[in-house]
């Protein structure tokens, strides 16, 4: 039963949110007996969740907190197993507990520091370099996405990056015992492109962060608008051909058993580009043509995620199973709900047609990470903001909004409301009132039919 979960880890999560096995070799632990008990029982429980097997699926809680149990028990044992444990319990606590999940990644950051992942030191094993390697990246990627999404400061902001990049997949998963060189040139994998994408994420975020606060004149705003955009731009031109979302691309990924990594690259690729827009879907009216511009842009991606997404849930390999999705989706609907109550009429059929397969999305994923199913409240909470805007700006980026793209496990009843949110029983009047004429123009979404 172990293999099975194992499998199941490997296929549906491992090289999506982080990046930290080389599958062989924990295959062959497993059939030795050498992989650490904490280990095992972590791969185990998230392996757990996509089991056909309702018994099976209920082993998940018991062998998740066997593997806090035991871990905690081992602490100051600073090895690589001890991180990757951690980073898988941070995985399992991002439905239950937002602070669980914060400690054990902060854990795994501190014993890495203490390793020296972040060092050219080579253990003469080219399988073990490489799983330290990714072991680090998959931490530094996750202090850009996990971190800003709990609301915590980052700690990997500013670090000087000694190590190399890492190598593609198809070698990587290759790599045999004891092996010293490779037989072939390295070359970057999907893994080393999604890593030079989150570096965009933290100035995203950061410039995002500086005008929900009102840190930065609109002259600055539009500059570093543009800035990123290009570097976006950028990085998607310096992807190698093979690369490129394609369909020819996707299903030749498929066959190398990385379609899941590469659709999770371009699911990312999008959801950066629709953070950085986003706040201008505030000015819809606006007449500026840099404006205008930039509301089309947000759309585009916003569909094209849309898009990719259904497709990935079509074609076995390449499902986006981790729970990053929920909250980019939730993004990605959020500008879909705008566009479906305030867009052009041409827009709505499509426009609705996207939502709903983003909500099946949403409901799928909610069977393997069940806190995704507060992302729905969300969204409610975000059409109701839009039906109280009087004056069409229904993102306006105050404080609440920034949390509501930045944080997962924002509250949407929490104490920092939105401007636009009812407070008392005129506005809930309003709502209804609102609700039904949107509803006959075929432009509301009633969730409870979800």
């Amino acid at each position: 039963m172990a293999v099975e979960m194992i499998e199941h880890y490997l296929e549906k999560v491992n090289d999506k949110p982080h990046s930290i096995f080389h599958p062989a070799t924990l295959r062959s632990q497993l059939n030795d007996g050498t992989i650490p008990k904490a280990l095992l029982y972590a791969v185990c429980a998230i392996g757990s969740k996509f089991s056909t097997n309702p018994d099976v699926r209920a082993w998940e809680t018991r062998l998740g907190t066997e593997a806090k149990r035991l871990l905690q028990a081992d602490l100051e044992n600073i090895c690589i197993e001890n991180i990757q444990t951690c980073l898988l319990v941070t995985t399992l606590s991002v439905d239950y507990c937002n602070t669980s999940e914060a400690l054990y990644f902060r854990i795994a950051t501190t014993m890495s520091d203490i390793l020296c992942l972040n060092s050219t030191i080579s253990s003469g094993s080219l399988i073990t370099d490489e799983v330290r390697r990714r072991v680090w990246w998959s931490l530094y990627v996750a202090d850009g996405w996990c971190i800003a999404g709990l609301g915590l400061a980052s700690q990997m902001k500013d670090v000087n990056i000694m190590i190399d990049l890492p190598m593609d997949e198809s070698v990587f998963h290759a790599l045999q015992p004891g092996q010293k060189t490779l037989g072939s040139p390295w070359n970057p994998g999907l893994w080393a492109h999604f890593i030079s994408l989150g570096r965009l994420s933290r100035p995203i975020q950061d410039v995002t962060r500086r005008a929900a606060l009102g840190q930065i004149s609109l002259d600055q705003l539009d500059q570093e608008v543009e800035r990123l955009a290009q570097q976006l731009e950028n990085w998607r031109e310096s992807l190698p051909s093979t690369h490129h979302m394609t369909m020819k691309n996707m299903y030749e990924q498929q066959e190398k058993g990385v379609g899941g990594l590469f659709i999770a690259l371009h699911l990312a690729y999008h959801h950066h580009a629709m953070l950085l827009y986003f706040r201008f879907l505030e000015d819809h009216q606006s007449a500026s043509t840099f404006y205008r511009n930039y509301i089309a842009r947000c759309k585009t991606h916003a569909s094209s995620f849309s898009t990719l997404l259904r497709r990935s849930r079509q074609l076995k390999g390449c499902e986006a199973n981790h729970p990053l999705v929920g909250h980019m989706t939730t993004v990605c609907s959020s500008i879909l709900l705008h566009t479906l109550l305030f867009g052009e009429g041409h827009e709505v059929q499509l426009v609705r047609e996207e939502l709903n397969a983003n909500f099946e999305a949403l409901i799928e994923l909610s069977r393997y990470w069940p806190g995704t199913s507060v992302m729905m409240g969300r969204l409610v909470t975000f059409q109701n903001a839009c039906l109280l805007s009087t004056d069409g700006k229904t993102h306006r980026l105050d404080g609440w909004m920034l949390r509501y793209l930045l944080e997962r496990f924002l509250d949407p009843n929490g104490a920092q409301r939105s401007a636009a949110q009812p407070s008392d029983k005129t506005d809930t009047q309003k709502i209804s009132s609102q609700a039904r004429r949107f509803q006959e123009l075929g432009r509301y979404v009633d969730f409870q039919s979800f």
